[in-house]
């Protein structure tokens, strides 16, 4: 046999021998009540257990994974993250056809509770201690950047490619809702992350770059200084949004006055969000590879947005603007109430950022 098929013979087999039969996915995800997946869509997909720690804290993290029928040690690998449920499972089903289709490795990591615990743990990377409050900017402290479960994933990408001989030493990530939340801090807080492409679909929550508020909702305390944000901004983030995620009542959003003035709706947070980073890159004078982009007839649903995410991700299919976007009104409306306007000069203050300059926060 020629010795250089070896590896991909023991690759195609150590993968074989991980083949499990999959758990029937719950009805109820952390977006909203989807259609069963069905288990029967994947014929090749199980799970792999690697290291994910540090010699000082050992972790291991389960990865579940979708392959395609040839897998090669030059297959690229996609990362999905889960939402806040810790359902890696379930998006592994989402995303599993498409491993075929496009001929990638799919994998979602799983950020268990017991790592990683509660939103701080997983939504802001653990980049801060759980102790630390939205609002109090006082309480808690930084983590070691190696202590992150961003860093946490990027091991278990570094594991994976070694055990499995793969040659990547990038990797496309995607998270819907709390997992976009998780994608979208890692590239700001953690830009040395080897990501070639990331798409954060329909987050509850942003990180503005806003100096005077702490994480989840600003930069202060993070030990991010603005010109550090060069090195987010280089990469390539695409903030996509389903555009009838316009519920300001939905039951998974924060009633807080502070996540309530990033936008009255993920739809509307989302554009705040990119609006007020473009600002922020012109200001640095820095290059902006960031991107925005609307799935239309899409509201908050994790295994909608898969298959817009996955076309756009992998194959770059993208839907056009229905309609040109208006310029900003500049002039208040004759007959703008007190109220419409005191909301307008607050989103107007929103797409500005607080910057390091002085400005007051928007929030």
């Amino acid at each position: 046999m020629n010795a250089r098929l070896i590896p991909i013979v023991g690759l195609l087999s150590l993968l074989a021998a991980c083949q499990a039969t999959p758990t029937p996915p719950e009805a109820y995800t952390e977006s909203t009540t989807e259609d069963a997946v069905q288990p029967a869509t994947f014929e090749r997909y199980g799970t792999l257990t690697v290291a994910a720690g540090t010699p000082d804290k050992p972790l291991d993290m389960r990865l579940w994974y979708a392959r395609p029928d040839r897998i090669t040690p030059d297959t690229p690998v996609v990362l999905v993250m889960h939402g806040g449920r810790r359902d890696a499972d379930n998006y592994r089903d989402y995303w599993g056809p498409y491993a075929e289709k496009y001929n990638v490795l799919v994998v979602a990591p799983e950020v268990t509770e017991e790592a990683f615990p509660t939103g701080w743990g997983y939504q802001t990377g653990n980049w801060v201690s759980p102790d630390s409050s939205s609002t109090d900017a006082a309480k808690g402290h930084r983590n070691p950047v190696d202590a992150t479960s961003f860093a946490a994933v990027n091991r278990a990408f570094r594991s994976l490619c070694q055990r499995l001989g793969l040659n990547a030493t990038e990797y496309d990530i995607w998270g819907h809702g709390s997992g976009a939340q998780f994608v979208a801090r890692m590239v700001m807080l953690y830009p040395q992350a080897p990501v070639r492409t990331a798409v954060a679909a329909n987050s509850g929550t942003y990180t503005f770059p806003d100096w005077s508020l702490p994480l989840r909702y600003g930069l202060k305390n993070t030990g991010v200084a603005p010109e550090d944000l060069a090195a987010a901004y280089a990469h390539h983030l695409v903030i996509m949004l389903g555009e009838e995620d316009n519920d300001p009542s939905h039951r998974l959003l924060s009633k807080l006055d502070i996540a309530k003035a990033q936008g009255p709706h993920r739809l509307a947070k989302g554009k705040n969000f990119f609006a007020a980073n473009q600002a922020m890159a012109g200001k640095l004078g820095v290059p902006f590879n960031w991107e925005l982009r609307t799935v239309y007839g899409i509201g908050h649903s994790g295994s909608k947005m898969t298959g817009p995410g996955a076309d756009y991700l992998l194959a770059g299919k993208a839907e056009e603007p229905l309609f040109p976007l208006k310029p900003r009104e500049k002039a208040p409306r004759a007959d703008e109430t007190p109220r419409q306007r005191e909301q307008r000069r607050r989103s107007e203050e929103l797409l500005r950022g607080s910057g390091t300059d002085g400005e007051a926060s928007p929030f």
